[in-house]
């Protein structure tokens, strides 16, 4: 194999994060040139050792101490010697989400509502020898490519998992809260690879309305009801022979005296559901029985977007995901605060960015 004189990295991409020079022929005297966004890191048999900041850097033993430690370690003494080099850009860089995850089981049937989200991430490498070996050594990856795809893939699951954790009363109320915090565990666990998350954007989250509706309270028993009565449409549409045919009939005959039975519970005794904690509480409680979260529910607005009903305090739609608050703009020449949508300073006429 030729001995190599000169590695760089010259024909980077903008959207290139990384590119791994395999199988290199070195000796001390061959040159690596580091462009100013740019490290290279030396990487043998899995494991990441010395790193070239930005610089014309000619090897010597003296500056890749940590790699010629390893070769003579297991034997290998002499001016040549192989290795690989991977380059990592210091550049920011945005990655695209977006997927469908499922809420926890809710409510005496188990509903499990399908949520659908999409948004961005804003990151860069940060340590670039725990980012070689965090994705070079221990995940194998080849090319930029590969460390794209496993990010993206990477901030899927978590939003998944997170979305797992709570039931559809739980995420219709507090959606900003979820994805707050799905944004600071993908900020945590991509410190542990080396990477800094400038951002984590949701730029929308998608609640079915039948969701909503299961979350409203009386959702469940209609949906409940709703649930007998296709069963027993199916029941008797099926090919299950006389024993199917009679169990159709059967649930077909008891579903209007089980209808007739919710209607009449419910005109007894009204229930309201507690949004904290699913309990049922009668219609005049003003707080949760169980949990003592008060029942009053919340001030709503509308999404200037979309018109969708949201509570007044939330951040973004839970429909359309479009921002409900705008943050104000200051001027640059006096300093005075003016609203989101000013052209001009209201103080000094000063043109707004």
């Amino acid at each position: 194999m030729a001995i190599i004189e000169r590695v760089a990295w010259d024909y980077s991409e903008p959207n290139d994060m990384a590119y791994r020079f395999q199988k290199l022929n070195l000796k001390f005297g061959s040159q690596v040139i580091v462009k100013e966004n740019q490290w290279a890191v030396f990487f043998r048999d899995g494991k990441a050792y010395d790193v070239f900041g930005p610089g014309r850097h000619t090897i010597t033993s003296a500056n890749i101490p940590l790699l010629t430690g390893a070769l003579r370690a297991i034997g290998i003494i002499g001016d040549i010697f192989d290795c690989e080099v991977v380059f990592v850009s210091n550049s920011q860089f945005r990655g695209n989400f977006g997927g469908n995850g499922y809420s926890a089981p809710s409510g005496d049937i188990k509903y499990q509502a399908e949520i659908g989200f999409f948004g961005y991430l804003l990151y860069k490498v940060e340590d670039p020898k725990l980012f070689v070996i965090e994705f070079f050594g221990n995940r194998g990856a080849s090319t930029s490519k590969d460390v794209e795809n496993y990010i993206r893939g990477f901030v899927n699951e978590r939003v998944i998992d997170e979305f797992g954790n709570h039931d559809i009363f739980a995420l219709v109320k507090n959606v900003d809260e979820t994805t707050d915090k799905v944004a600071l565990i993908i900020s945590n666990e991509g410190a542990r690879m080396g990477l800094k998350i400038i951002d984590c954007i949701f730029e929308g989250v998608k609640i079915p309305e039948e969701a909503r509706r299961f979350a409203s309270g009386m959702g469940p028993q209609a949906m409940t009801m709703q649930y007998m009565k296709e069963t027993a449409t199916e029941l008797k549409g099926s090919e299950g022979g006389a024993a199917a045919a009679g169990l159709g009939a059967g649930i077909g005959l008891t579903m209007p005296f089980l209808m007739a039975q919710q209607l009449q519970q419910g005109q007894q005794q009204p229930l309201i559901v507690c949004q904290s904690c699913s309990s049922k509480n009668p219609a005049s409680n003003k707080f949760c029985g169980n949990c003592g979260s008060s029942l009053i529910p919340p001030p709503k607005t509308h999404c200037p977007k979309c018109h969708s009903e949201v509570p007044a305090g939330a951040k973004f739609c839970s429909n359309c995901g479009n921002p409900l608050t705008l943050s104000e703009k200051t001027c640059t020449r006096c300093g005075t605060k003016n609203s989101a949508d000013s052209k001009f300073c209201g103080n000094c006429g000063e043109k707004l960015a």
